[in-house]
């Protein structure tokens, strides 16, 4: 079973098993994954279990979620990645019976960052319809 790594600010690292396939992360105690930080908003991203994957996403925070230093809207999970949602820091560990390296670089950056939406990403004129 897969499991996060949570790093709590002035706290003591604890992990969380993955057993249910949609997760809500946030401050207020009712999420499934609660982080103590005022900085996190009440309900502030979900993580959801898909057949590649784990998949991040932002739900319309105060603060952003932060995947590798960049600021996402969503993004899929890699076990190497490191997700911040205010002064919390979470890793992705997997099950044995998964995969634990990446494929070779070009593939996955190149995958990774086609799975990626940037917290700016916005329709242009060019995706309306009719233009």
């Amino acid at each position: 079973m897969s499991k996060i790594l949570v790093f709590l600010p002035d706290a003591v690292s604890h992990a969380i098993a993955l057993r249910q396939p949609r997760l809500h992360i946030g401050r207020h105690s009712h999420n499934t994954i609660a982080l103590p930080d005022p900085r996190v908003s009440g309900v502030h991203a979900l993580l959801q279990r898909t057949d590649s994957g784990w998949w991040v996403e932002d739900l319309g925070s105060t603060n952003g979620t932060w995947l590798n230093g960049k600021r996402i809207s969503a993004s899929i999970l890699l076990p190497d990645d490191v997700l911040r949602i205010g002064g919390c820091t979470l890793r992705l560990l997997l099950s044995a019976d998964q995969p634990r390296k990446r494929q070779p670089p070009n593939d996955t950056d190149q995958f990774h960052e086609a799975l990626t939406l940037p917290a700016d990403f916005a329709p242009t004129d060019l995706m309306r319809p009719g233009a």
